[in-house]
């Protein structure tokens, strides 16, 4: 054991009992800590402490009725005890520890030389005798003390924004300024609603038996009526139910209105002033200055919290509106990109109907002129050869018409997004195109390609026109080779507008090429860059294709060179 002593420090404030503690560790003691009355009791009665260092205001049990419970036992009431308390409570608490045999007080804030010189002088002296009963009304009850701490509790509710925050700080401030057991803040809503906020040194079964006594419903009807309330209430006043058993534990009761100049939100109530037969008037004025300035303080924190909503409401507004224009920048850029389009496709319509779609009439017609100025004998092969120029013009413009219709389709039809295996529109494409051209040998070099978010009718018309064209244009070769997979875009690629480390897709050829001066013109509609007797088709085919790739949210180019192939390239949003 330390040659010091056991010494026991009771203090539900933790700052404060870490304060004790540490003056007193360089002393030879053994300590013990407690943080509340009950605590404190049952260490005193298994450990057995040479002194006892005890807070006043504290929960479950206070100070004053720890040492009351001390003095009764016969096997600790010699205990030294120190009482610790604000400093405008210090002539209080002096008068309260001569009516229990306590010679030794400390003041908060704490001087540690002071702690050490008071707990050895403690230690080395036994208690008085207790005078017994409550301790005297004290007539000057640290006033300029008082005033002190209502300035800080003033500046520490006023520099707070949060209601709750404010509430507790009240009841914990008003028990102390007030030395009460208990205190009790209620808000009573519009509603009639209450929001109870209370700082208590009793258990739950006293605070039970509290709340349900008569006085304390008389109590709070009267302060409901906006009136204040002081009971000095007598022992044998009854605080349990209407005619149950009597007890005299509560002795006092104190409760004033929390109202501003506008609006009354509650009340506030003190109830058994520790130490004291009853609160005094000049408590009752305490707690009306507590009660204003929490009005005022609670007042100003609803109307900050409210302006704060209303800060938070406009934000989140704005932030709606600038979504909203940003979504509708996005929509009129889509609008206008599509109307572009549209406007090159109406361009390349009107072109081709002064050009590409005349040619098959100007054949027809000329074709039909000769048939009727034709004049020789019966079965005649030359008007044979007539129908047939006319049936094959005929043909070409229905192939024109159903190429417009198809590009038509896919720039208007509405999208279908869904997850889609890429690998599996390839291969359907192939195995078509492979039955179509019977008789070559191709060489299908197929790479494994990333999944993709896609239209999967539209995606397996891109895949069918570049694979149908590597195949077509492939033909002079006697060893055509076709590859499909994926790539990721460098910074050297300057032929597309692709960013540098986006994935896009392939389909090379080892075909006839072209010469990249004029790849511009591969995605506009009717563009040819091969004579239609070498290479059939209606020049739709790759402006189809662009448009799709284009409403996927992609890009399209190609790469190439006259007799050594091509490569087209394209990229889609939302590919893996």
């Amino acid at each position: 054991m330390a040659k010091g002593g056991k010494i026991l420090v009771a203090e539900d404030d933790a700052e404060a009992r870490e304060l004790l503690m540490l003056s007193l560790a360089d002393g030879d003691y053994d300590l013990l800590q407690a943080a509340d009355g009950i605590e404190a009791l049952h260490l005193l009665r298994t450990e057995h402490p040479d002194l006892l260092i005890t807070d006043i205001v504290m929960p479950r049990m206070d100070g004053y009725e720890l040492v009351r419970k001390l003095r009764q036992d016969e096997s600790m009431s010699s205990t030294p005890v120190i009482f610790c308390s604000a400093s405008y409570h210090e002539r209080e608490v002096r008068e309260m520890a001569r009516s229990l045999g306590v010679r030794s007080t400390l003041s908060k804030p704490y001087d540690l030389e002071i702690v050490r010189e008071t707990v050895n002088a403690a230690l080395a002296t036994k208690p008085p005798a207790a005078t017994g009963g409550p301790p005297a009304l004290i007539e000057d009850g640290g006033a300029q003390e008082r005033l002190s701490a209502l300035v800080t509790f003033s500046r520490r509710v006023f520099g707070q924004t949060d209601p709750a925050v404010i509430l507790e700080s009240t009841c914990d401030a008003a028990r102390d300024i007030l030395l009460a057991q208990v205190a009790q803040l209620v808000i009573v809503s519009d509603d009639g609603s209450r929001q109870v906020t209370t700082s208590s040194g009793l258990s739950g079964e006293e605070m039970e038996r509290l709340l349900s006594s008569r006085m304390y419903r008389d109590m709070v009807q009267s302060l409901e009526s906006g009136g204040s309330a002081l009971y000095p209430m007598s022992p044998d006043e009854s605080v349990a139910n209407d005619g149950a058993p009597q007890r005299g534990d509560f002795v006092s009761m104190l409760g004033v209105p929390i109202a501003s100049v506008t609006k009354s939100y509650g009340y506030l109530c003190v109830l058994n002033r520790i130490g004291l037969p009853g609160f005094t008037e000049e408590d009752l004025a305490v707690a009306r200055a507590i009660a204003a300035q929490v009005a005022v303080a609670y007042e100003n924190a609803l109307q900050h919290q409210a302006l704060q909503d209303e800060i938070d409401r406009r934000a989140e507004m704005e932030s709606e509106i600038r979504r909203l224009n940003q979504d509708l920048e996005k929509r009129v850029a889509e609008r206008t990109a599509e109307l572009e389009i549209a406007n090159r496709e109406l361009e390349a319509f009107s072109y081709s109907v002064a050009h590409d779609l005349r040619a098959p009439l100007r054949l027809i017609h000329a074709h039909v002129q000769m048939l009727r100025e034709h004049k020789g004998p019966p079965g005649a092969r030359e008007p044979t050869i007539h129908m047939e120029q006319i049936q094959r013009g005929a043909k070409e413009m229905s192939a024109l018409i159903d190429g417009l219709l198809a590009l038509s389709r896919v720039s208007h039809v509405e999208m279908r997004r869904e997850p889609c295996s890429l690998d599996n529109l390839v291969k359907h494409a192939v195995d078509r195109v492979s039955q179509e051209a019977q008789g070559r040998e191709i060489e299908w070099r197929l790479h494994p390609l990333p999944a993709a978010s896609c239209d999967p009718e539209l995606m397996q018309q891109v895949f069918a026109n570049l694979i149908g064209n590597a195949v077509k244009y492939s033909r002079p070769r006697a060893k055509p080779v076709i590859e499909i997979g994926s790539g990721v875009v460098s910074e050297s690629d300057t032929g597309t507008t692709a960013a540098p480390g986006e994935r896009y897709i392939y389909v090379r050829d080892n075909g006839v090429g072209f010469d990249m001066r004029y790849a511009r013109k591969l995605f506009g509609v009717f563009q040819r860059l091969h004579r239609q007797d070498e290479f059939e088709g209606t020049g739709i085919g790759l402006a189809t294709v662009s448009r799709i790739v284009e409403r996927h949210g992609g890009t399209i180019w190609a790469e190439a060179s006259p007799g050594r192939g091509a490569e087209f390239r394209f990229t889609l949003r939302g590919m893996d």
